[in-house]
C-alpha cells in the first residue's frame, strides 16, 4: 500500500490542530538549545536519520509543515522501499503556532483515535490498522516553548499501543527525534552542513 503524507492532514484536521495557540505543558528541551541556525528540511532529515537509521530516501514535506502558523519546516523519510512499495514513512516537522493545547487526551477531538497518552516526553497518539485499507499511524507531538515538533510514522501494522509493538522505528526513537534539541525552528550549524550533503536526499515538490 502506498503511504502518503496526506494521511496526516486529515487526522490533524479532525483533531483541530490547524490553529495557533500557546500550549502550557512542560517540555523536555529548551527551544533553540540545539543551535541558532534556521532549520532546514535537510537538517531535520539528517537528525532523524541519526536516530532512526539511514533511509532509502528523504525529501521536503509540506503537509505537516503547513500545520504550523509560522516557520513550518518538514522532512519525509522513507524506509523499506521496494519496486511495489513506497516504503514506511517517517515525517518530522517543526514550527511555531501549532495549537498543541488541543492535543488533549481527555478532549472530544481525540475520540476518533485508537489511543492517546500524555507522557513525560510528550503526547503519543495512534490509529489502529484497518485491514486491507490502512496499516494505522503513530503520532508524536513535543512542545518546545513557542515551537513544537510534530512526527508521524506509518507503514507497519498498528494493532494496539505502539509502545508494546515491535516496530522498526520504536516510540522511544520517535520521542528521541522529537526531543532532540536540534529538531526545532533553529538547529546546529553542523546539522545544516550535514543536511546539505545527504546522499539519500531527493529534490521533489510536494
Amino acid at each position: 500500500m502506498e503511504m502518503r503524507a496526506s494521511i496526516l492532514v486529515g487526522v490533524l484536521l479532525a483533531l483541530g490542530l490547524s490553529g495557533c495557540g500557546d500550549g502550557t505543558r512542560a517540555t523536555p528541551t529548551d527551544a533553540g538549545s540545539g543551535g541558532r541556525e534556521p532549520t532546514t528540511a535537510r537538517a531535520l532529515a539528517h537528525v532523524a536519520a541519526e536516530h532512526a537509521g539511514t533511509p532509502d530516501s528523504a525529501a521536503r514535506e509540506s503537509d505537516a509543515a503547513e500545520e504550523f502558523a509560522r516557520g513550518g519546516v518538514g522532512a519525509e523519510l522513507r524506509y523499506g522501499s521496494t519496486g511495489g512499495y513506497d516504503g514506511d514513512v517517517l515525517v518530522v516537522a517543526v514550527g511555531e503556532g501549532l495549537d498543541t493545547s488541543l492535543v488533549d487526551c481527555d478532549a472530544q477531538a481525540t475520540n476518533s483515535l485508537a489511543g492517546c497518552v500524555e507522557t513525560d516526553q510528550g503526547v503519543l497518539m495512534w490509529e489502529d490498522e484497518a485491514p486491507e485499507e490502512d496499516p494505522g499511524v503513530v503520532y508524536v507531538v513535543v512542545e518546545k516553548g513557542d515551537s513544537a515538533a510534530l512526527l508521524f510514522y506509518a507503514g507497519p501494522a498498528i494493532t494496539g499501543d505502539p509502545r508494546e509493538l515491535d516496530l522498526p522505528i520504536s516510540t522511544d526513537v520517535l520521542f528521541a527525534i522529537a526531543g532532540d534539541p536540534r529538531v526545532d525552528v533553529t538547529t546546529s550549524a553542523e546539522a545544516v552542513a550535514a543536511g546539505a550533503d545527504l546522499p539519500f536526499w531527493q529534490d521533489r515538490s510536494r
